[in-house]
């Protein structure tokens, strides 16, 4: 009865598997890169980040309650991309870092009749979260629609950073600390979430782009709240043989109607 039940969970495991490389793994742009907006198709990458592949018209919906954002290299806004009908998408915000974990994540892409619905029920399970990226030198970029994305970080680790980096920003290390002060002096009635306040990833835009512009590291970990996005393009790239995308517990679904 053991290995009935065993063989059965390697079964389902296997089609769970089938089902997210056709999925999200569709349009691989070149050795260990992974495109997974459902359906790209390759084309010259535009301006002025290269994408690899030409975005489907409808981006795929990411929904999860706490994440984290590992190795935060880049953040630009209002990037544009042209998709594959022609058109051009809404203005996105670019990421690019070296993972991100998703706990509880819900994908979905609507095909209009039928859309496909991937989820990873692991809870507060780290082990178990759904994973873009790995901790072997991976790079992920992200072209998203962001309808929510909140960053939990304290001042004090913003102050931390900046007054450890003082030397490199010159004459504007007296307006770096203040425009974090007025960060955090917006938000101030928020309730704290276990690692600090959780902020619009908007509103620390600033204060993280200039960190990033002087070569600043930031915390190895950003931990991430309430994220809702549309990913009109998502890259995975790393080397052959290491892991892209991993859901341990993934389970897909195809709704109709």
């Amino acid at each position: 009865m053991g290995a009935k039940s065993s063989a059965q969970t390697r079964v389902r495991r296997l089609v769970t598997l089938i089902g997210i490389s056709l999925l999200i793994a569709m349009s691989a742009y070149g050795p260990g890169n992974v495109a997974s907006a459902l359906g790209f198709r390759n084309a010259p990458p535009p301006p002025p980040e290269s994408v690899g592949f030409v975005p489907s018209t409808v981006p795929a919906r990411i929904i999860a309650p706490t994440a984290r954002v590992v190795g935060l290299q880049k953040a630009v806004v209002n990037q544009v991309l042209r998709l594959a009908d022609g058109s051009f998408s809404v203005p996105t915000t670019y990421l690019r870092v070296d993972r991100i974990e998703l706990d509880d994540v819900e994908i979905s892409h609507d095909r209009g009749d039928h859309k496909f619905v991937i989820k990873n029920p692991n809870g507060s399970d780290l082990t178990t979260a759904a994973v873009a990226g790995n901790d072997q030198g991976s790079i992920v970029d992200l072209w998203l629609d962001v309808k929510s994305l909140e960053l939990c970080v304290t001042p004090e680790t913003l102050y931390s950073v900046v007054i450890g980096y003082a030397g490199v920003f010159g004459g504007r290390l007296d307006s770096l600390l203040a425009a974090i002060a007025d960060v955090f002096a917006q938000f101030r009635d928020r309730p704290l979430g276990k690692f600090g306040p959780c902020l619009p990833l908007t509103s620390l835009l600033p204060v993280l782009g200039v960190l990033i512009d002087y070569g600043v590291p930031l915390p190895r970990t950003l931990p991430v709240a309430n994220l809702d996005v549309y990913a009109v393009a998502l890259k995975v790239t790393t080397d052959p043989g290491k892991p892209s995308i991993t859901a341990p517990l993934a389970d897909v679904a195809v709704v109709t109607g």
